[in-house]
Order: C-alpha cells, then sequence, then structure tokens
C-alpha cells in the first residue's frame, strides 16, 4: 500500500497543497504513481522531485481569494516585485503584465499549458513587449505554476526572471454556474460583477475523449480620483507640500507675463468673460517678484490628479475549449482554442497646452506656439494695465492652458487574443512525447476621445474666437470641437507561430534511481504589424498623447533545440543538466545551460540548488522601429533653465527614441540554493536563495533619469538638446546596451497543518521575499547605484520593496470554511529629487508598509451548491501616500502597481454544479 512520506507532505505544504505525489522509498508492493511534467523541466517525473523552486497556486485558492482576475492573483506571489499595470487605470493600452523579481515583463515567461501566447501588439522603442495577463483564460485556469528560477535552458528567451505557467483544467466532466457581485463599502464606483460558465464530458479512459468548454465575463466600474483624493494627502504627509499640479491649467496663462487672469477674479475684478481658479482643480501661486504695479503675481496651477480615474469602466470576457480524443492506448490527440477580450475605458486629466506639450519641429528643434491675438476679445488688456503692464497693440500672445472645456482625455482600448492549437502526445518505444503546432494572434485597437488636434487647435486659437481663460460662447465652442482629434488611432496584430515536440524516457537504472533523458525542438515566427490608422497620431500631433507613433512592421524565425538529463546519481542523489541552442534570423545565437542538484539526506530533509544562464532577446520595436518622439514619466525641473521661475523650466519634456539593429541581447548568470524542512508532520518550511546577475541590459537611459541624477547629468548632458533660448528642446534615449544589474534576496515558505478536532483543520501559511541587493550600472562600466528600498528612478526603475509576504490562515470544518490573509509591502524611500519634481518640496519621504487584511467564507453544506463571502481590505485601510506619481500608471497619491486603490471591499458569490 502506498504511504505518503513526511517530506512528500512538507512538499506539498510548501508549494500549496498541488505536489502531493510523492513515493519515496517505497516499497515493491507500492503502487507505481504517475510521473507527470514540472513547470521548469521537460522530463516527466514524481512532482515532488524537482530541484527547482516552483510556487503553486491551486484553484481552490483561487477561489478562496475572492480575485476575479489574474492580475489580482499575482500580487500575492512576492516574487512578482510588483505588477506592471496600466489596467488599473485603462490609460495606456490598459495591459497588465508579470513581473517576476523586479526585471520586468520583458524577463517574465508567460506560457498556457506550457506552451506560448502572442504578445500584445502595441509596442515602442524601450517599451514593454510581453503577454497581455488579461488574455488568459480565467475561468479555466486549475493551477498556476511560478518558477522562481530562470529557465531559459529549456524555453529560451525571456525566462531570465522567471516563467509563469497557466495551467487549464484537464479531464473534467462537471457543469457549473457561478455568479458574484462585489461593492465597496462608500459608495463611489468600484463595483465588479460577473459570471462564470464551465462544462465538461466524456472521460478518457472509460469513453476515449474529454470535451471542456469555459466562459467568463467580468464587468468594473470606474472610481474617480477626486471622490478619493489620495492625491491630496501630500499636505499631511509632507510639511509645505503641494498637490501634485502642472502649470497647463484652466484658467490659462498669459506665459510671457506669467499670470492667469482666472487669479485674480475678485470682488473688483469681476469680468465673467475670465473664469476664476477653480477650489477643487487648481491651487493659486504667487511669485516672488510682483507685478510693475505692486500686485502680487499669481498664476493658477491645475491638480491635475483630481480629473483622472483610480479605476476604469471595464468589460472583459474570455471563452477557453479543449478536446482530448485517445486515438489508442499510446497516443491522444488534443486540440485547444481560446478567445479573450478585454475592453477598457480610461479617463486622464484633459489635455494639457502650451508650447513644451506640442509637436517638436525636428527641422529647427522648437516647439509650436500656442498664441492668441492681442486685438481678440479675450485678451485681458484691461486687467494688465491695472497690474501696471505695457499693453501691446498688435501682435499675438502666448498662452498656457487645459483643455477642460472638451473633457477628460479618454483612451478607449480593445485588446484580444486568440489562441489556437493542436497536437500529439503519448508514448512510443519508452519515449513519451508531446508535440503540437500553436497560432496565437494579439489584436489591439485604441480609440481616442478629448484629444486635440494640434495644427488645427494652433490656427483655431489665431482667430481670436476661443478663450483660454473662462467659458466661451456658441461660436467659440465650435470652433473648438473642430480641432479635436477622436475617433480610431491605432489597430496593431501581433501574432506568434510555433511548432514544437520533446520526448523524455528512462535510460538505465543508477544507485538513486533511474536515469532520464528530455530532448526537443521549437521553430517559432513571430510578426508585429503596430499599424497607426490616423496619420496625424502617427506623427504625434496629438497634444498630450504618447508622442509620434510610427508604423513598424517586422518578423523573426527562432529555432530552438534543446535537452535534459536526470541522474539519481547515488541513494538520495540526483543531478540534472539541461542546456537550448537558439538562433534568431534577426541578431545571431544564443547557448544556455543550466545544471542542478537535489540532495534528500533523510525523509525530513531535501537540499536543492541549481546554476544557469539566460539571455532575452531585444524586441522587434527595439531593432527595427523608426524614430519615435515622447515625453518623460514625470514632471521634472530643468537644472540649467536660462530664465529662474519659468514655466518652461517644469515640464513633462520631450524624449527621443531611436532603435538599433546592432543590439546585443541580454546575458544572465542565476543561482539558488534551497532548504526544505519538515521536522514534524504539521509542519514545514521551505527557504531559498537566488541570485540573478545581466549584462548588456537592454534599455534606456531616460529623461528622468538624467534630470534627476546629479552624476547622470555630467556624463550625459550632452543628450539634451535645447532650444536657441536655452530652454529644453528633447532628450535623446536611444536604446542601447546598457550596464550590469545584479539582484538576490531570499524567498521563505512555511506552512503549519493542525487538526483542531471538533473545531476542523487549520492551515496557517506564510510566504514571503526578503531583496537583499538590487543594483545597476545605468551606463556601460558605470558605478553601480542601489534601489532596493527605493522609489527607483522615477523611469525605467520602478520601486522595489525590501519585503512583501503574504500569510494566511484556513479553517475547514465540513461544509464551512473560513480563510484570513494578509498582505503585506514594506514602504520604501522617494528620493528628494523626484518628491520636489511632484509636490514642491525638496526631502526625502519613506512610503509607508502596506498591510491588509482579507477574510472569506465559504458553505457548500446544501447539494450542488457553494456559496462565498468575503471582505477585501478588512479594516478599511487607505493605500500608503507616495508623491511619485507614476509607478506604471497615472494614478497619482498611492502605488497603483501593489495595492487596490479601494478600501474595505465586500463581495459574494453563488455556485451551482448542474452536472
Amino acid at each position: 500500500m502506498f504511504q505518503t512520506t513526511r517530506l512528500c507532505r512538507g512538499l506539498a505544504l510548501a508549494f500549496g497543497g498541488c505536489l502531493a505525489l510523492c513515493a519515496l522509498g517505497a516499497s515493491a508492493q507500492e503502487q507505481q504513481l504517475g510521473r507527470v511534467e514540472v513547470t521548469g523541466s521537460s522530463i516527466k517525473r514524481v512532482e515532488s522531485e524537482t530541484a527547482l523552486p516552483v510556487t503553486v497556486i491551486t484553484r481552490e485558492q483561487i477561489e478562496r481569494s475572492g480575485a476575479t482576475n489574474v492580475e489580482a492573483l499575482l500580487q500575492r506571489v512576492t516574487a512578482s516585485a510588483a505588477m506592471q499595470s496600466d489596467t488599473t487605470q485603462g490609460a495606456g493600452y490598459a495591459t497588465s503584465n508579470a513581473n517576476m523579481r523586479g526585471l520586468g515583463a520583458n524577463s517574465t515567461l508567460v506560457l498556457l499549458n506550457g506552451r506560448r501566447l502572442a504578445n500584445h501588439p502595441f509596442g515602442s522603442i524601450g517599451g514593454t513587449v510581453a503577454v497581455d495577463l488579461n488574455s488568459i483564460p480565467f475561468a479555466a485556469i486549475e493551477r498556476i505554476e511560478v518558477l522562481r528560477d530562470g529557465a531559459s535552458a529549456v524555453y529560451g528567451t525571456d525566462a531570465v526572471g522567471g516563467v509563469i505557467n497557466f495551467i487549464t483544467r484537464r479531464d473534467y466532466t462537471k457543469g457549473e454556474l457561478s455568479v458574484r457581485y462585489g461593492a465597496p463599502q462608500q459608495n463611489i464606483g468600484g463595483k465588479e460583477s460577473g459570471v462564470t460558465l464551465s462544462y465538461g464530458m466524456g472521460d478518457i479512459a472509460s469513453d476515449g475523449y474529454n470535451l471542456l468548454l469555459t466562459g467568463n465575463y467580468q464587468k468594473n466600474t470606474r472610481i474617480r480620483a477626486v471622490d478619493q483624493g489620495y492625491y491630496n494627502r501630500g499636505i499631511q504627509e509632507i510639511p509645505g507640500s503641494d498637490p501634485p499640479t502642472s502649470g497647463r491649467a484652466f484658467p490659462g496663462r498669459l506665459v510671457d507675463y506669467n499670470l492667469s487672469p482666472g487669479a485674480y477674479r475678485d470682488a473688483t475684478f469681476t469680468d465673467p468673460t475670465f473664469a476664476p481658479c477653480d477650489p477643487v482643480n487648481t491651487v493659486v501661486v504667487t511669485a516672488a517678484a510682483p507685478t510693475p504695479s505692486g500686485a502680487p503675481l499669481k498664476r493658477c496651477r491645475f491638480i491635475y490628479s483630481a480629473t483622472l480615474d483610480n479605476l476604469p469602466d471595464q468589460d472583459k470576457y474570455d471563452i477557453f475549449g479543449r478536446f482530448t480524443k485517445k486515438i489508442s492506448n499510446d497516443m491522444e490527440f488534443f486540440a485547444e482554442a481560446s478567445f479573450a477580450q478585454n475592453h477598457n475605458i480610461g479617463r486622464v486629466a484633459p489635455v494639457p497646452i502650451d508650447s513644451t506639450a506640442g509637436h517638436l519641429d525636428p527641422t529647427t528643434a522648437l516647439y509650436p506656439s500656442f498664441a492668441i491675438p492681442v486685438t481678440s476679445k479675450y485678451f485681458p488688456a484691461a486687467l494688465l494695465t491695472s497690474l501696471g503692464y505695457t499693453v501691446p497693440t498688435t501682435g499675438m500672445a502666448e498662452v498656457s492652458m487645459r483643455a477642460v472645456p472638451v473633457g477628460n482625455r479618454i483612451n478607449d482600448n480593445t485588446n484580444q487574443q486568440t489562441r489556437l492549437q493542436g497536437g500529439f502526445k503519448g508514448t512510443f518505444s519508452g519515449w513519451d512525447y508531446d508535440t503540437a503546432l500553436t497560432y496565437a494572434r494579439g489584436t489591439g485597437d485604441l480609440k481616442y476621445f478629448g484629444y486635440i488636434n494640434e495644427p488645427k487647435f494652433i490656427a483655431a486659437l489665431a482667430t481670436g474666437n476661443i478663450n483660454p481663460f473662462g467659458p466661451n460662447d456658441a461660436a467659440g465652442d465650435a470652433l473648438l470641437r473642430t480641432t479635436l482629434m477622436e475617433g480610431p488611432m491605432r489597430q496593431s496584430t501581433s501574432t506568434t507561430t510555433v511548432l514544437d515536440g520533446k520526448a523524455s524516457r528512462e535510460l538505465m537504472p543508477m544507485a538513486g534511481g533511474n536515469l532520464a533523458v528530455a530532448a526537443g525542438f521549437d521553430l517559432r515566427r513571430e510578426q508585429a504589424n503596430d499599424h497607426p490608422v490616423n496619420a496625424d497620431y502617427s506623427a504625434g500631433l496629438h497634444i498630450g498623447g504618447e508622442g509620434s507613433v510610427p508604423e513598424t512592421n517586422a518578423s523573426r524565425n527562432v529555432i530552438g533545440v534543446f535537452g535534459e538529463l536526470s541522474a539519481p546519481f547515488a541513494k538520495g542523489f540526483e543531478a540534472g543538466l539541461a542546456a537550448r541552442f537558439d538562433r534568431y534570423s534577426d541578431f545571431g545565437s544564443t547557448f544556455n545551460p543550466r545544471a542542478s542538484l537535489r540532495w534528500q539526506p533523510d525523509k525530513t530533509m531535501l537540499l536543492r540548488a541549481s546554476a544557469g544562464t539566460g539571455f532575452r532577446a531585444p524586441s522587434l520595436w527595439d531593432v527595427n522601429s523608426p524614430p519615435s518622439m515622447t515625453n518623460t514619466a514625470n514632471s521634472l525641473v530643468d537644472p540649467a533653465c536660462p530664465i529662474a521661475d519659468d514655466s518652461r523650466c517644469e515640464s513633462q519634456f520631450n524624449e527621443r527614441f531611436a532603435s538599433s539593429p546592432n543590439l546585443k541581447p541580454e546575458k544572465s548568470q542565476q543561482f539558488t540554493l534551497g532548504l526544505v524542512f519538515e521536522p514534524t508532520p504539521s509542519i514545514s518550511a521551505a527557504v531559498d536563495y537566488w541570485y540573478i546577475a545581466k549584462k548588456d541590459q537592454i534599455s534606456v537611459i531616460t529623461g528622468d533619469a538624467i534630470l534627476t541624477d546629479p552624476a547622470l547629468l555630467a556624463k550625459f548632458g550632452s543628450r539634451i538638446h535645447r532650444t536657441p533660448d536655452g530652454f529644453i528642446s528633447y532628450i535623446d534615449t536611444p536604446i542601447e546596451n546598457l550596464g550590469d544589474l545584479k539582484t538576490s534576496g531570499i524567498d521563505i515558505d512555511v506552512k503549519t497543518r493542525w487538526n483542531l478536532e471538533s473545531l476542523g483543520r487549520l492551515t496557517i501559511g506564510l510566504a514571503g521575499t526578503y531583496v537583499n541587493t538590487y543594483k545597476l550600472q545605468n551606463y556601460k562600466d558605470g558605478p553601480y547605484t542601489s534601489y532596493v528600498g527605493t522609489a527607483g528612478d522615477g523611469g525605467s526603475v520602478q520601486p522595489h520593496p525590501r519585503w512583501q509576504h503574504t500569510l494566511s490562515f484556513d479553517l475547514q470544518q465540513g461544509p464551512w470554511g473560513v480563510t484570513l490573509e494578509n498582505q503585506f509591502v514594506k514602504g520604501w524611500t522617494e528620493a528628494a529629487s523626484l518628491v520636489d519634481a511632484n509636490i514642491g518640496v525638496a526631502t526625502d519621504y519613506h512610503v509607508k508598509d502596506s498591510s491588509r487584511w482579507n477574510i472569506s467564507g465559504m458553505y457548500n453544506g446544501v447539494k450542488n451548491l457553494t456559496v462565498r463571502v468575503g471582505i477585501r481590505n478588512l479594516f478599511d485601510k487607505e493605500p500608503p501616500f507616495t508623491a511619485v506619481p507614476s509607478y506604471g500608471s497615472h494614478a497619482a497619491g498611492y502605488a497603483a502597481s501593489f495595492v487596490d486603490p479601494r478600501k474595505r471591499f465586500f463581495y459574494a458569490s453563488l455556485g451551482y454544479q448542474f452536472k
């Protein structure tokens, strides 16, 4: 009779309860266990035997969490430093990307049933080109395996930080319908509703086939930032600070005079042509020097963060089907088809308008002029005269404003993923084989609303019939609306076609077991057709957009072959070797080996180690895309501004990106060393040390980094191009192979399980990650800069918390179940330069720790029914304040990539099993 050993139970606990199939030291009469493939290896084995650190999230854990999307699930995986997401705001392209070890989405490989998906089709030079997690068929997930180690020796590119493998249900023969609803305690939006359907039929063993169909629909509603006011908390957190503001405000400002007429609206200046500064969305700032009359020099600054959404309106659905047919006792045919769609409506602040927000003329390196004639009825001649200025009678007056009259900028994104696959698996002459042809296609459709067409607006403004300082008349409103750039902007596709095959078998007995070998290949073609459909959008003439968006059409072919060996050379020992060779049609070849060792000295302990190399290929955009223009992530201060206190001294400055066909792939070296220990049957602990070193990083030295780091400014100041009068024109940020990066830390996973008799069974688990180092060279052969425990550089380097953990208490008693969970993120320090650029105080700020408790309950005592209720953020905590707003989104006042903006949130679901 098969007996599970104590170590096997420990492994099952340490790996989330999934790795429970163990047969260590079994006698000849024990059952023969089925051998399966575990993420990170191509050799079929009993799951617990792996020498690699794998975290498993089971379907039961998914249901207990109350999560309704993949992003929320992966926020519980502490090896994932932070999500890289603009799904939360719906701004950008409404994508969500994994970020293992803080190395970025481009260094995290995402698989579905062990095979690749298509990347999101909107790319850019130096930008994220990765799988959108919204494309995963959520209802079909059986479990998620997260390999917390590099795996380029098995999977090829992108697997430097780790691998996340979404595994769907197999041999499912039931039917279930589930409905769910959730809402915050505050009635400010942010509601969730959805329905999931799963249906399976046919048993492979008895019927010779199995069919699985799943469908999932989810609807989320927006939360306006002004209803939460997180951006305003800096006033209490950092004395002397202001909310994040912009000089491009409404009512507008006269640039040459540096004053806003609306700032003077009072009992003595009541002209209705000029609107007063809005007390909700603006603040009034007084300059040090007065006007010629001695009156204060005042202007409005716009609280842009008050006008965006902290959560978007979102509709998403996915369908998935898998058919398996038993051809013979040694062969199965399988086919998969899936489709996922995510529709987001993201709202950000109305268009900012001034010369530095406009489209840079590449021939003159000058910005356009946004000006009204001084003869316009909207020119404040009387006010200027009263303030002591000599008012011109001819000419144009430069203005700075915000397009509040036409409303928010709206990014309407529809992203889709279609995936088809067919293949065979089975055994032949003692070999286990698996081969398939996969076609995956990602599409992106971007529509704009509320954006302004630059040349049309300049021409309309020059007529004098648009009021930059207050309400328009009917003719002015009609004229303003003719300047809008709205409708379809970008319709792009990304395809991945792969023919792959692998086979494994046991060769001969050794002292500790059987020698096993695996070999395989994959032939892959990647294609990108990033297609702007509006010519003015492509040229970057949309004020306040992402800059110029050139058409990028590129493709590459990849040939990969790999092999793997598992050698249990002595009792309790197993050595593993793996290697992969890849040849790319556009930059050459790369070879990556990996070695591993597993030692089990007794039934209570297992030690494991692995070492290998990895690589990341440059994206198709990095190598092929034409030059493009964008802007810095944050509003920054020009340290060499020619005129003090000029509004052009502080801005989101233009950046010019350029691809390079001479890029080399990133290379990495990885090492892990771990221990799994089970001193008693009810206690298990796993501790793994990890180290990753990358060289030849493919990235850019951002304008944010150059302007906030004195050392970078000294070395790369020549990349800052200036206009003839000395203001910043643009900053060159070419894609290049930069210096090295090193990061290391410790993962821990502790679980205890207790039988409390009449109270039920209690399981307590703690999974955490401590980051010991995260440092990099910002340029080739430069000094190392440490970013662990900091906000990063405000650009490409994001926050790296020192510690994150998920702590859970799960009590099960008959049909009842209760789970209490704590999600903790250690705070970090924001540098004074970043704080100053955003809220006006030059001081370091330490972001507070985030600690959130969630509770859920389950009851399935009624036949075929399962009821779940829960509360996220049980103690109604606000997310910690952050002075730096970007962090992968437009959110201000909190870090959207780490925490949900909603406070206490109630949810419930009802599941009915009809088959």
